[in-house]
């Protein structure tokens, strides 16, 4: 598969790289793809947003030559890797950050203050109304409507939903614990998908969900947030403030970023994302087309690609610099 992309490359990047995983990922997969095939003109990529699991089963089968994950890989996955990757297996390093807000659908309201204990009480089923004590207690200068408030959540098991759900297990108030999958609320809507649950926000009068930046876009207005002593609303340069406070390590899987807990101006609620590639590849021309894609997506100009056209943010500088010196060393040890 390596060699079927037509087209030739002064640089002698050329082929078609194929690559499974989250769903998570699948826009900032396609900013980067666009960007990196414009760049390298002998080269495509297949991406099959399948989930992180099945990108996991692919690479340590050698169906993917990279696996988009939700989560750094472990010693046991990247022991399942090293019949595909050779004696050293893969390893992992995170790409990007998709950030998560809280979106209502309440013209009448504008910048809402909500905490933790808040929200777990609105998506617990506990708080009901626009006008509850405990949102008027936050938002004492705002004229609050006696409405019903209705909880929008997707079935389906995501990354999204466990990031939300630890964000939620901060407060005594929340007794779910953290979970891929939302609890079923019987004052709130389902929907199956998370791509379906912009377009229930938009049709419900009085609507609230957590989503991603990118599907918030500019049509809902979103919550401000308290992770410390105030309140920040969602953005792509608050994101980017809470990404430069992240923790950074690198371990024997890989280099692992951790969004802080915490934050004075940064907005840290949301999804730090991973690729996975194996150590050592099958030849020569192969080696040389994954490590031009793994440091495309971590370049300067693969990450204002993400950011500008998926709305996702990047990793630290200091994750993303120990991250190309993993890169620079697929091929080293065939």
């Amino acid at each position: 598969m390596a060699g079927c992309s037509g087209g030739t490359s002064a640089n002698g990047v050329r082929g078609s790289l194929t690559a499974i995983g989250t769903p998570v990922q699948k826009d900032p997969i396609g900013a980067w793809s666009s960007a990196w095939t414009k760049k390298n003109n002998a080269t495509s990529l297949n991406y099959s947003p399948d989930g992180h699991d099945v990108g996991l089963s692919a690479l340590s089968t050698g169906q993917a030559y990279f696996a988009a994950l939700d989560a750094p890989l472990t010693v046991e996955q990247q022991d399942r890797t090293k019949a595909a990757c050779g004696p050293s297996g893969a390893f992992s390093v995170p790409v990007s950050i998709t950030s998560i807000g809280v979106a209502f659908n309440m013209p009448s309201i504008r910048s809402l203050k909500l905490t933790p204990a808040v929200l777990a009480g609105i998506f617990s089923g506990a708080i009901t109304r626009w006008d509850a004590s405990e949102i008027a207690g936050l938002n004492p200068d705002t004229t609050l409507p006696s409405a019903k408030i209705v909880p929008v959540t997707a079935t389906a098991p995501s990354a999204e939903t466990t990031a939300s759900t630890k964000y939620l297990s901060g407060a005594p108030e929340w007794t779910a614990g953290v979970s891929a999958v939302w609890p079923k609320s019987e004052d709130g809507i389902e929907v199956k998908k998370l791509s379906d649950v912009g377009s229930k926000v938009d049709e419900t009068d009085g609507a609230i969900a957590f989503m991603d930046l990118g599907s918030i876009g500019g049509r809902f207005d979103t919550a401000l947030l308290s992770f410390g002593d105030g309140f920040i609303r969602i953005s792509k340069d608050s994101a980017a403030v809470a990404a430069q406070e992240g923790a950074t390590r690198t371990v024997p899987t890989g280099v692992e970023f951790t969004l802080p807990e915490t934050s004075a101006q940064g907005y840290p609620l949301g999804v730090v994302s991973y690729q996975a590639f194996c150590r050592s590849y099958k030849n020569a021309q192969l080696t040389t087309l994954v490590k031009s894609w793994g440091k495309f997506v971590l370049s300067p100009d693969g990450q204002v690609a993400s950011t500008y056209f998926a709305n996702v943010a990047s990793p630290s500088e200091a994750a993303l610099r120990e991250s190309n010196k993993l890169i620079e060393t697929i091929g080293e040890a065939s």
